[in-house]
């Protein structure tokens, strides 16, 4: 009898092992971060595509309500590690960052010695998790006629990892995986400094698991880096900028450098905006690259004025306007701000709107020279304040269009 029982168990066993080699066969193979990192080797951070993980949706009930964010933390921890990417703080992390801008902006901090605002790039491709199967795994002893054969059920993970477009919300790519992690299994994958939860802890084989679920994932996202529109630098911007402005402005290489004009009177709903932001910006830029501009104070006084909110409005008389005061150009139209009603107030800050709309004429003909609205945010701890940046940054938007417009015509 005991012959029996114990070639039983053999049998058991032997079918057990070639079925896990069978399966084994068939699973993909398996790769290191290091590994995957040399595929990045020597790639600028410049050069690197911004990246960001959102935390991973949980959609089976036998997993803990933590268990997504775990997993978000610990791909995004092994994604910055294999220098591929340029990993972005996700917006569940943005609150601390956020405090130290406020806290900056208080004058608590010195000048220029602080975070400023406006500065934080966005991610070009978001990466978005669901965990849909969860099982932890167990160890069972059996006995058999006075054997005992200890058996491990492997713990498994099932998810889906999409890469999305930030921009245009288009899915990029799309990977479902299962992933079985035994006690035994567990490799050094790099991942330092993560608080596993104390049950995961005491769960090897779902820490196995979770370890080589993140690296397939990291895998599967590096792979697909060729699919992804690298960045540009800020040099080669600026550079690209010059190029198609300062180089090839024919309206500056002639005889006469014509003079602007700006009549832009600006609001936030529902008042009017002392010392204009958006016009002080276009004046400014107009300036640095090289136009003559009329002076403003040459017509505060009539700034407030009924001929000056006619003129904005009023093509006619924006160019007699003009012409009053010596001006080949004028840049007419309204600007706006207005406080955001989504993503304003957290921690003390207040974010608002704006919108510039301009239009550019000749003086001398009415001849249209440009066209354009667009749209900028502006951050700070007072409204006004951030009215203000919001006006700025869209004058400063509008500006670098109308120089593009009138760079492109001769005179």
């Amino acid at each position: 009898m005991k012959k029996i029982i114990l070639l039983a168990s053999l049998l058991m066993y032997v079918t057990t092992q070639l079925s896990a080699q069978r399966k084994k066969d068939s699973e993909p193979p398996k790769y290191t971060l290091e590994e995957i990192a040399a595929q990045c080797e020597n790639t600028p951070r410049a050069n690197r595509v911004r990246i960001a993980v959102s935390s991973f949706k949980v959609a089976t009930n036998s997993a803990p309500h933590t268990f997504g964010k775990e997993m978000k933390e610990m791909l995004e921890n092994a994604m910055q590690n294999v220098n591929c990417f340029n990993v972005l703080a996700s917006l569940e992390d943005q609150e601390e960052l956020d405090m130290e801008i406020s806290n900056a902006q208080s004058g608590r901090v010195a000048n220029d010695m602080g975070p400023k605002v406006g500065k934080m790039k966005g991610p070009q491709i978001i990466v978005n998790g669901k965990i849909t199967e969860y099982a932890e795994g167990c160890k069972t002893t059996n006995s058999y006629g006075g054997f005992s054969m200890s058996s491990s059920k492997k713990a498994h993970i099932g998810f889906i990892v999409k890469l999305i477009d930030a921009e245009t919300r288009e899915v990029i790519a799309s990977k479902s995986m299962d992933i079985d992690g035994s006690a035994g299994g567990m490799r050094s994958i790099g991942i330092r400094g993560f608080n596993r939860s104390e049950e995961n802890v005491r769960n090897k084989s779902l820490q196995d698991a979770m370890e080589e679920g993140v690296i397939q994932m990291v895998e599967f996202i590096a792979s697909k880096k060729g699919e992804f529109e690298l960045p540009e630098t800020e040099a080669s911007m600026k550079a690209k900028k010059v190029e198609t402005t300062l180089a090839d402005c024919r309206i500056l290489k002639g005889s006469k450098v014509p003079k602007v004009m700006v009549i832009l009177p600006e609001f936030h709903i529902t008042r009017r905006i002392p010392d204009p932001a958006a016009e002080t910006e276009i004046n400014r830029k107009l300036l640095e690259f090289g136009f003559d501009v009329v002076d403003a104070a040459m017509f505060a006084t009539i700034a407030n004025g009924e001929r000056f909110e006619q003129a904005a409005k009023d093509p006619k008389k924006a160019i007699s306007l003009g012409k009053e005061f010596g001006a080949d150009i004028v840049v007419y139209g309204e600007a706006f701000s207005e406080l955001s009603t989504n993503g304003g107030g957290r921690n003390g800050q207040v974010s608002c709107r704006a919108r510039a709309e301009i239009k550019a004429v000749r003086t001398d003909n009415a001849a249209m020279l440009a066209a354009n609205g667009l749209e900028a945010g502006g951050l700070d701890n007072v409204e006004s304040v951030a009215s203000k940046t919001a006006l700025r940054n869209a004058g400063g938007l509008v500006a670098d269009y109308l120089i593009e417009q009138l760079c492109k015509r001769g005179w």
